[in-house]
Formats: structure tokens, sequence, C-alpha cells
């Protein structure tokens, strides 16, 4: 009797089909599972990130940082529909080079907030959102240059 793979499917394929022994998970106990950065030239870079599975879509903060902590690259991610991401940001510095730090910040409103659109009035009306709350972190480190 042959064995068949955990995955049969292409990645590009499984974001259509649950695994069922990797459930769904509640916000309080999402997690990040990879988080790389491949340098593509010297301003750009790909981030590739990868949650476990979850109930509810998340909001996730991406932000490259240099070696002195000043914010060089940031990506807002709402409510992705694939666990399974990667994305190509630019650094915004004229001479990158060096060490440089990727944080993935994975973000839920409240528990029980639910956005509501105001009824019946056509006035322009001020929306506003949550505090968002972390449920995870996850940091990762790349070089440009010598």
């Amino acid at each position: 009797m042959s064995e068949l793979p955990l995955h049969p499917l292409p990645p590009e394929f499984q974001f259509f089909f649950d695994d069922p022994n990797d459930p769904k998970r509640p916000p309080d106990q999402v997690e990040v599972r990879e988080l790389r950065a491949e340098v593509l030239s010297h301003h750009r870079v790909r981030v590739y990130l990868v949650l476990s599975p979850y109930e509810q879509r998340p909001h996730i903060e991406l932000d490259i940082l240099n070696a002195q902590g000043q914010i060089v690259g940031h990506l807002s991610i709402v409510e992705p529909l694939n666990p399974r991401m990667d994305f190509v940001l630019y650094l915004r510095e004229d001479a990158p080079q060096g060490r440089y730090r990727v944080v993935a910040s994975v973000q839920y409103p409240p528990p029980g907030f639910k956005f509501r659109l105001p009824e019946g009035d056509d006035e322009p009306v001020e929306l506003a959102l949550p505090e968002m709350r972390e449920v995870t972190r996850a940091e990762t480190e790349f070089t440009i240059g010598a």
C-alpha cells in the first residue's frame, strides 16, 4: 500500500481546501509559522509570511527597520484570504546597505467587535475603527551589501 503525500495538491490549490490535520484557529491561537525576507535588488525586498489557518481574518502590519531602528518599508494587510502570502516592499532610503529587520505584527479588533455602517442617512459619516490588539509577532533579519 502506497502512502499519500501530506499535501497532494500544489500550494496554490491548497487555499481552497481545509487540511483536517490543521484546523482553523481562533484569534488568540493564530501564530506566525514562517517569516523570511529575500533581497531582490538594493531597494526591493520580497517578504514571505505564513500564518496558521484562522477562523477570523487578521490584520497584519509589516515593517522593515534599518540598523538605526527607523522604518524604511511598511505594509498594512487587511483581512487576507490566504494564510500564505508574499509581498515586495520598497526600501525608502537613498542607498540601502547593512542589516535590516522585518517585523510582522498580527492583529485583531477587540472580541465581539462588529463593524456597522450607519443606515438611511446620506450625510458623510466619520467611521471609527477600534484599537487593534496584537495576538502574535515575528521578526527576521536580512543584509544588503558587503
